[in-house]
């Protein structure tokens, strides 16, 4: 089972470690920064999620998918204390048929990330 250890550092800076790993990965709050505020890196856990369940869809199916991409953009609410929304875009190769692209889109948002958020999350989803 995974440990995740998260340590507070300056600055509201943060350092989680995979424990018994050198996995890691950090976030930051205050500008100027070079790290990722934690809801945007929800959104880059969620993106990350969906392409892997989207390619291993498209192994068993036999179809190559490389080169997909999910843009994904966290809207908070005025109090800046939770996402409501998160504006999702799937740009998929151009050999993909729109029945194909639509599928997988559907797919990708059924993995275990997205099916952990809040339901009352609304996803704005494209495809390209």
């Amino acid at each position: 089972m995974a440990i995740i250890k998260t340590t507070l550092g300056k600055n509201l800076e943060t350092t989680g470690i995979l424990v018994d790993s050198a996995a890691h990965v950090k976030t930051a709050f205050i500008d100027p920064r070079s790290e990722m505020n934690p809801g945007e890196l929800l959104c880059a856990a969620l993106g990350a999620c969906m392409m892997t369940k989207l390619g291993f869809i498209a192994s068993k199916r036999g179809e190559d998918v490389s080169g997909a991409e999910v843009t994904l953009e966290p809207v908070f609410d005025d109090k800046h204390t939770r996402i409501t929304a998160i504006k999702v875009k799937f740009s998929f190769p151009e050999c993909l048929k729109e029945d194909q692209k639509a599928f997988y889109a559907q797919a990708a948002q059924e993995c275990p990330v997205h099916n952990s958020l809040r339901e009352d999350i609304a996803f704005n989803v494209s495809v390209k």
